[in-house]
């Protein structure tokens, strides 16, 4: 019974780490535009499509095309940004959430034209169809599943430092918190914006690419992962990134504990209830403030 438990939790931790990151790209986006981008599962399908491009067409490991369906996923986030967030925006914060909206079907029913609408195959990264499996104590621990984790922490010890360390991160931190005064002292708050949606679709492509190979890519699941890394996002707190991490971690866990002794129909209808209990009784969430939910 022991084994059975920690075994589903490790499967848990394992798609929760893709709900963390789609969450985490929440947070970014919402702190520096006040929009909440409901695309962002989209753009984790299309970042595991780029990089089964790169496996499938030009016969690169996934572990070259990690990185480069990262970086052409910050490509994208400039392009996000540039031309569907900002103009969108002259209309009011709440035009520019309907018009991720929009994005998703853009993108869902692009990325089917181009790849077709049935799941694609990623490699391992331990390379080849087959994955290495340990055993530990009765419980299988397959090398993915210790990639995505360990990928995860990375991204977030990345993520800290650039923001926590950096000048430049300190600069979009501070456009987010006050745009006016980040102006008054020469910082380019457009750009700064940019730079964090940008940041903020590559964690969505990071995050397709490290799960893929578990998941396949591509199909129709990116509204789902989008809905369940904002439920996270709203368990941990939409303004706390450890939150929103430790929120995503968590659906991810409750999502495998419900599969197992029920079905996977009874999952997705407590994981949305759980959003809804969530805003009704603390809408900022664990580890959010209440200022947060004011402001």
């Amino acid at each position: 019974m022991l084994q059975q438990l920690l075994q589903l939790v490790l499967a848990g931790l394992t798609v929760g780490s893709g709900y963390a990151l789609v969450a985490l790209g929440i947070h970014i986006i919402l702190r520096a535009t006040r929009v909440i981008n409901f695309a962002q599962g989209e753009f984790v399908i299309l970042g595991g499509l780029l990089a089964y491009t790169a496996v499938s067409a030009c016969h690169l490991s996934v572990l070259v095309a990690l990185p480069l369906a990262t970086a052409a996923g910050f490509a994208i986030g400039l392009l996000f940004e540039r031309l569907v967030i900002r103009p969108a925006e002259r209309s009011g914060e709440l035009t520019a959430t309907i018009a991720t909206i929009g994005t998703v079907y853009v993108l869902l029913y692009g990325h089917a034209l181009i790849w077709g609408s049935l799941p694609q195959p990623l490699p391992f990264f331990s390379g080849g169809d087959r994955d290495v499996v340990w055993h530990a104590g009765g419980v299988e621990i397959a090398a993915q599943q210790i990639w995505v984790v360990g990928l995860l922490a990375a991204a977030l010890a990345a993520l800290w430092f650039f923001f926590e360390r950096t000048t430049y991160g300190k600069a979009i931190r501070a456009a987010a918190d006050n745009p006016l005064g980040a102006r008054l002292v020469g910082i380019d708050v457009d750009r700064a914006r940019a730079i964090s949606v940008a940041i903020a679709i590559a964690l969505a492509a990071f995050g397709g690419t490290i799960i893929g190979p578990i998941t396949l890519v591509g199909g129709a699941a990116g509204v789902a992962i989008s809905i369940k890394g904002f439920v996270g996002a709203i368990v941990g707190g939409l303004d706390s990134p450890i939150g929103c991490t430790l929120g995503g971690l968590f659906v991810g866990v409750l999502e495998q504990l419900l599969e197992a002794p029920f079905s996977y129909g009874i999952a997705d209808p407590v994981v949305y209830s759980l959003l809804l209990a969530m805003l009704l009784v603390r809408p900022q969430g664990l580890l959010g403030s209440r200022r947060a939910v004011r402001d």
